[in-house]
């Protein structure tokens, strides 16, 4: 496996599957990356009944899905729609090298700041609607 990534850190703000899709697959080539998702509900793609083993994610099987879009991954449970957890998310993103994200600045408050002023640290913003 290359680490062609080993030393960039990665914030994604994502769900469903094109965006957690992309941060595995820079996860796979050693980047660290951190997930952030709602506390409570978590990625969407977490209720999926999408089990190819045992008997669905709804009646204890395994979701396959779920297993692939988060390999390799921090994930982080944060309130997006609140300040404190805008705050967070602001703090996290001065740490990292690359944002990555498909929630829509026009819903989420706190990733259009963050794609709009982006973080000295910040080396590379990737937006996906």
């Amino acid at each position: 496996m290359s680490e062609m990534l080993k030393d960039v850190k990665i914030l994604g703000l994502a769900h469903w599957v094109a965006t957690p899709s992309a941060c595995a697959m820079l996860a796979d080539i050693r980047a660290e990356v951190v997930k952030v998702e709602h506390p409570e509900t978590g990625d969407a793609v977490r209720s999926l009944n999408v089990s190819t083993r045992g008997t669905g994610t709804h009646t204890g099987g395994l979701n396959t899905v779920l297993e692939q879009l988060t390999r390799g991954k921090q994930s982080m449970g944060i309130n997006l729609e609140v300040a404190e957890g805008q705050e967070t998310v602001r703090s996290l993103a001065a740490t990292v090298d690359v944002l990555v994200t498909n929630l829509t600045p026009r819903r989420h408050s706190a990733t259009a700041s963050l794609t709009k002023t982006s973080s000295p640290s910040i080396r590379k913003s990737f937006t996906w609607s």
